[in-house]
């Protein structure tokens, strides 16, 4: 994709969500994200967009698939050092700003992140306890995310959500946390239960889901007072 469609895809310049609310769907803290989001003296490992207030929302949607692939690079011990080292490294070979949020990741790239990786230290290639290697962390990554005909990532699945089966996509709810099947979103069942105070059972009744969903949704919402 040219620079200049970009600049018009909303699934790059859309600002979804702060740090803390991203944090709660997809289960890593604020400060974690926040600390992937900032550059400093090297260019950032997760796009960030310009808020529309000073507390507003500044990830966009591909940030969100981007985080999938750093989560389980950091869930693999591997230290922020190294990832930066590596996604610049792959940023320069591929000339893929993006790099960690394309359909190269999922495809030839996955052989790729592992290549640059050896290039760049030993500790990419492989984990803390010697067994985990860079290949088997991204393709449980990319396990998330589904990819645009672009090569962009256009849908995330949200892990925290499990069985439930709760995505992002920015074609739905605005680009908030939906039910894949029904698009029904996450929000309004916390609502209606923390805010409404209707039953389990009346809103699974209602939504056409399973109490388990129900159940499983409000207790990954219920972070967001934590």
């Amino acid at each position: 994709m040219a620079r200049q469609g970009r600049q018009l895809d909303q699934r790059f310049t859309a600002a979804l969500m702060t740090a803390q609310v991203a944090g709660v769907h997809l289960g890593i803290s604020q400060n974690t994200i926040k600390e992937w989001i900032r550059s400093g003296d090297e260019a950032a490992v997760m796009h960030s967009v310009p808020p529309p207030s000073p507390h507003g929302p500044r990830l966009p949607f591909i940030a969100l698939a981007e985080a999938q692939i750093l989560r389980e690079l950091r869930n693999a011990k591997l230290s922020m050092q190294h990832i930066r080292a590596g996604v610049a490294r792959l940023r320069k070979l591929t000339g893929e700003e993006y790099v960690l949020a394309t359909r190269t990741i999922a495809t030839d790239g996955v052989d790729l992140l592992f290549n640059a990786a050896s290039e760049v230290a030993p500790e990419w290639v492989r984990a803390v306890d010697g067994q985990a290697g860079i290949r088997q962390v991204v393709e449980t990554a990319i396990k998330f995310v589904s990819y645009a005909d672009d090569g962009y990532a256009e849908r995330v699945t949200l892990k925290p959500y499990g069985a439930a089966q709760v995505i992002i996509d920015p074609r739905f709810g605005f680009g908030q946390p939906v039910f894949e099947a029904s698009k029904v979103p996450v929000e309004t069942i916390a609502d209606l239960f923390y805010g409404g105070g209707e039953s389990v059972e009346d809103i699974a009744d209602e939504y056409d889901l399973s109490t388990e969903d129900v159940e499983t949704v409000l207790r990954v919402m219920a972070r967001r007072a934590a």
